[in-house]
């Protein structure tokens, strides 16, 4: 057996043994992601409010959105420790505080009037997608072994397509090459 027939043959079980194994992890980070996308139909995440129109040069201080973020007797929420992330999105001039236990606050960011204060799970969502909610062992590990696999899968894959197509060229060039000699053969004989 020659040795690109060998490498196709471990090429085969390196593609299948890996694909089945990480296609747990892929499979994990395609619904999170999915789910991602689709929050806000899903009711995941809570709709974007929009504040009154002001420039951002009018919006009021940080200290002023976390004391109206955290006095909003949400549960689990106390102080500036439990908030998640703020994010100021000018298009709609609004303050969105995400909680670390998937609670969430829009506030206007020119007045400071609360707009909402839906659940959130987004912020989880997130976590779970990008392999935070594990811990970095997860995500500098698990998730970095994933990826690297997904390079090896590509390659194997990109030659066990390759090597087949490579084969069939060779063969149908191999066969012209005769029957072009055949040819030369057969006008010699009939000179």
């Amino acid at each position: 057996m020659s040795n690109a027939v060998k490498l196709y043959q471990l090429s085969r079980k390196v593609h299948k043994w890996a694909g089945l194994i990480l296609s747990v992890f892929f499979m994990f980070i395609a619904v999170t992601g999915l789910l991602l996308v689709y929050m806000i139909p899903l009711g995941v995440a809570d709709e974007l409010r929009t504040g009154k129109e002001a420039s951002p040069s009018q919006s009021i201080p940080m200290d002023k959105v976390v004391s109206i973020a955290t006095s909003q007797g949400l549960p689990g929420v106390t102080s500036v420790e439990d908030i998640f992330r703020i994010e100021y999105r000018p298009s709609a001039n609004v303050y969105q505080i995400r909680f670390n236990n998937s609670q969430g606050v829009q506030i206007d960011a020119s007045t400071g009037k609360v707009l909402s204060t839906n659940p959130d799970y987004s912020t989880f969502l997130i976590t779970l997608h990008d392999g935070s909610f594990f811990g970095n062992w997860y995500r500098y590990s698990a998730l970095t072994f994933a990826g690297l696999s997904l390079i090896l899968l590509s390659f194997s894959g990109y030659y066990m397509v390759g090597y087949p197509l490579y084969k069939r060229l060779m063969t149908r060039k191999k066969a012209k090459s005769m029957e072009n000699i055949a040819k030369l053969s057969n006008k010699d004989i009939n000179k």
